[in-house]
């Protein structure tokens, strides 16, 4: 029931590819700009703020 340690911490990736090694024929460019991010945050907190005003609806319906 021993677990065998070889150095490195276990990933999500078996094969590597979470190595953080860059190919040189392979251009690093970012493929979302900034007003992108932004945009994809203000969504997630909006979706956030809808889920939490559903349940507290929720709750205010079970305890009448």
């Amino acid at each position: 029931m021993g677990t065998v340690y070889n150095g490195k911490a276990p990933g999500r990736f078996a094969n590597g590819a979470s190595s953080g090694k860059v190919t040189p024929g392979m251009p690093r460019t970012n493929s979302v700009s900034a007003s992108q991010a932004r945009a994809a945050r203000r969504r997630e907190a909006r979706r956030d703020e809808q889920a939490v005003a559903a349940w507290l609806r929720e709750l205010a319906a079970r305890t009448r």
